[in-house]
């Protein structure tokens, strides 16, 4: 299975996946802001599925990233910087597009673990994936593992508060881009399971 076809079947999940979580996220985002996360993540994640549907071969996931970037709120540009960054160093293998993408949503983000953000769910699981993969575990194990982490992960933050914007309390409530970002995941090792022969990822 070529990346580009895992890049694509996997963006046809994600969409999918953040259709069916859309209401849920907008109701996250409305209790400490404007209500709309799970529509823009939505609009993002399609506009990325159907560049990289219309992209030359090898390039699916830069054209992906770079269509996601331009979507709405701040979750877009981010989600779009970090596949980007991870598209560039494609063909130096998982580990490296892990890498790449750490440090790109690093220098995006001020944000730490624990500041109730999108970063609560892609440190924790994209440190794991690296982990498992530097000890000669599949892709698919790696991308599982980090799935259940990154699930786990976005459910905790409804203990935490934000430190960005505490002006709207949202203590017992998940962060919704940690929460999203838990539903790409997962769409996302789904679709590893189902489609990669961990010859070639």
């Amino acid at each position: 299975m070529q990346h580009d076809d895992i890049v694509r079947a996997a963006l046809d999940r994600i969409v999918a996946a953040l259709a069916e979580a859309s209401d849920d996220l907008d109701g996250l985002d409305a209790v400490a802001s404007d209500g709309n996360h799970g529509q823009h993540m939505l609009s993002g994640a399609t506009a990325a599925r159907d560049a990289a549907a219309g992209a030359p071969a090898g390039a699916a996931l830069s054209a992906a990233a770079e269509a996601w970037r331009t979507g709405a709120g701040f979750s877009n540009p981010l989600w779009g910087t970090v596949l980007g960054a991870a598209a560039s160093v494609e063909r130096q293998g998982p580990v490296a597009m892990i890498d790449a993408a750490l440090s790109a949503l690093h220098a995006m983000t001020d944000a730490n673990v624990g500041d109730k953000s999108v970063v609560d769910t892609l440190v924790p699981a994209l440190d794991d994936a690296r982990d498992h993969l530097v000890r000669g575990e599949t892709v698919t194990v790696a991308a599982a593992r980090a799935a259940d982490i990154a699930e786990e992960a976005a459910l905790e933050t409804a203990a935490l508060e934000a430190r960005f914007d505490a002006s709207n309390p949202d203590i017992g409530y998940p962060d919704p881009g940690a929460t999203s970002s838990a539903v790409i995941l997962g769409a996302l090792a789904a679709t590893i399971a189902e489609l990669s022969d961990d010859a070639d990822a």
